[in-house]
């Protein structure tokens, strides 16, 4: 399974989109987060060409990773005439706060479908089941990661984290990597919300080095440390 990027920027990098990331199977879109600047790429790119079905996930509520999903689904809803399925952690609180935010956006649930992550359990060839995983972003939000399980082993996908913690239990777990897609920043400073790429750096064995893959980047400096550390950025596609 291969994850394509919409953009890779963090949020005071436009220049880089907001980072977003999809695939594609049997004519169902799985997108993870939809930001200001992805509703836009999703069209240029005509990605919802033959799509029968759009499911998203969302890592967090910033604006960064919510602020054209009220776009996404009222054009699914009155251009498109199909379904969107919103994929949610058993949480109740964030589903509640994801639900108001999408009624401040315009979309009321008619519009959209909460579907818990386990209904997803061994129907797609891509992956056999998806999880969230809490994570440490902002205080003020319920933050989670997202793992995929494949054939190929365990995709992580961070959302928005200064947590080294879940990619320190997932290397020590023996669970077969596939790839680890990871927030990161070449900024460091105490009460830091994003993953400084030195500590990154220093948890990451060297046989995983090429299993990870960098995003939400806030600047060019961050590419220069990705490649000096050995690891991937992610591309837009």
């Amino acid at each position: 399974m291969n994850l394509l990027f919409l953009g890779r920027g963090a949020a005071f990098n436009p220049k880089e989109g907001n980072t977003a990331a999809y695939f594609i199977e049997n004519n169902q879109l799985f997108l993870i987060d939809c930001g200001e600047s992805v509703f836009e790429r999703i069209i240029n790119k005509k990605i919802l060409n033959n799509i029968e079905t759009i499911n998203v996930i969302i890592t967090h509520t910033h604006s960064d990773h919510v602020g054209s999903l009220g776009s996404l689904i009222s054009y699914s809803y009155y251009k498109l005439h199909k379904p969107i399925n919103i994929i949610v952690p058993n949480n109740y609180k964030f589903k509640k706060n994801l639900k108001n935010l999408l009624n401040i956006f315009g979309c009321g649930k008619n519009k959209f479908t909460f579907i818990d992550e386990k209904n997803y359990d061994n129907k797609f060839k891509s992956f056999e089941k998806v999880r969230f995983i809490k994570t440490v972003h902002s205080k003020n939000l319920i933050c989670y990661s997202i793992i995929f399980y494949t054939n190929k082993g365990i995709i992580f996908y961070s959302g928005d984290t200064n947590d080294l913690n879940n990619i320190i239990k997932l290397i020590s777990s023996n669970n077969k990597i596939d790839k680890i897609y990871i927030d990161t920043t070449t900024e460091n400073y105490s009460g830091n919300v994003h993953l400084y790429i030195g500590d990154l750096q220093k948890v990451i064995p060297k046989q995983l080095i090429e299993k990870i893959y960098c995003m939400h980047l806030n600047d060019t400096n961050n590419i220069e440390m990705i490649k000096e550390f050995g690891f991937n950025a992610v591309e837009i596609k």
